[in-house]
């Protein structure tokens, strides 16, 4: 999984397909054929609640895939690991 995340790093370019730069595309591939396209930065794919996620999509599709990172996962599942990861860390008290 490391070497994912070390991969879809280096994807800093700016991309022709309007990717930013800094960030990864990302196909979600729901059941039922539900899909949707997410741009990700980099750094949320290091944060532990994409651990499983990432661990799915390599099991399923491989550790070497190119161009966009296809994720088998419910949309909303996603979306609430996308805010999870996007959120600044809880205060502990």
């Amino acid at each position: 999984m490391r070497e994912l995340v070390r991969r879809l790093s280096f994807s800093d370019r700016a991309g022709g397909d309007g990717v930013p730069r800094g960030c990864v595309p990302v196909l979600v591939c729901g059941d039922g054929g539900e899909r949707e396209r997410f741009v990700v930065r980099v750094e949320a794919l290091r944060h532990p609640s994409f651990a499983a996620l990432l661990e799915m999509a390599a099991q399923e599709f491989g550790y070497k895939q190119e161009g966009v990172l296809r994720v088998p996962c419910a949309v909303h599942r996603f979306r609430d690991v996308l805010t999870a990861a996007s959120s600044p860390p809880r205060a502990r008290s």
